[in-house]
């Protein structure tokens, strides 16, 4: 017996117990021997999954068949969560090649003008060091040669109480703490000796020695007494002349 309901046509038989295998049916209701609907999950009203997906819904469709209503919804296939996005592993050399990278950006950078100078105060250090040596090489010289007290002897034929190259004239130049003197004993005659103050050196830089020494520089045939003091390089002398008696700073 075939009747037509609610618009829909359909085919009805006796009820028949319905089906064990068939969980979801109503009793006496086959889908596969009454309806003409293909059977598909998207006909059927499931309760969602518990998680966080999220669908698109894009149409919801009614279906009354019968007494029974169901809902149908089209959309599309849920989407699988974001996976958070991981680096992969830098190898070993990149990162040595990064670090390398971060050093000589951290690196100070210098004018030229700064290793200029830094050269110049390097040569000027040098130099005052290699003087400093130089001088202290020099003291100890005249430390071997003249003494602690710096003293230096010659004997010269100055025509002063009948000398003679057989009796010459004895000259002791010193200097005794800075004072620079010279000591003459004429044809060797302590008894006759004369002192001459020649001059000062203020706190004895140096401790410099001195030397005595005889020419004629004004051309009257008589010897001068010429007095160096200081060491070769950086000396300075004394003029004395002498007046056939004795030596004066000035002649009459």
């Amino acid at each position: 017996m075939r009747t037509q309901r609610s618009g829909l046509s359909q085919r009805t038989t006796a009820q028949q117990p319905a089906s064990h295998h068939r969980a979801g049916h109503s009793a006496g209701l086959h889908p596969e021997e009454d309806f003409d609907l293909e059977e598909d999950e998207e006909y059927y009203v499931t309760r969602p999954r518990t998680s966080a997906r999220r669908y698109d819904l894009i149409q919801d469709q009614v279906i009354q068949q019968g007494n029974r209503t169901y809902h149908v919804r089209h959309g599309s296939p849920p989407v699988p969560p974001r996976q958070q996005y991981q680096q992969p592993p830098r190898r070993r050399q990149e990162y040595v090649e990064e670090e390398e990278e971060r050093r000589q950006r951290r690196r100070i950078h210098f004018h030229p003008l700064v290793f200029i100078g830094f050269f110049l105060l390097a040569m000027i250090g040098g130099y005052v060091g290699l003087s400093a040596i130089g001088q202290a090489w020099q003291k100890q010289q005249d430390d071997w040669t003249y003494g602690k007290t710096r003293t230096y002897q010659t004997d010269a034929v100055v025509g002063h109480n009948n000398d003679s190259n057989s009796n010459p004239s004895h000259f002791i130049a010193i200097n005794l703490r800075g004072q620079i003197l010279v000591i003459e004993l004429p044809a060797g005659d302590a008894s006759k000796a004369r002192s001459y103050h020649i001059t000062t050196v203020q706190g004895n830089d140096g401790n410099p020695p001195v030397q005595v020494a005889f020419q004629d520089i004004n051309g009257d045939g008589r010897h001068d007494m010429l007095v160096t003091i200081g060491d070769q390089g950086s000396t300075f002398t004394v003029m004395l002349f002498n007046d056939g008696s004795q030596f004066v700073s000035k002649l009459k």
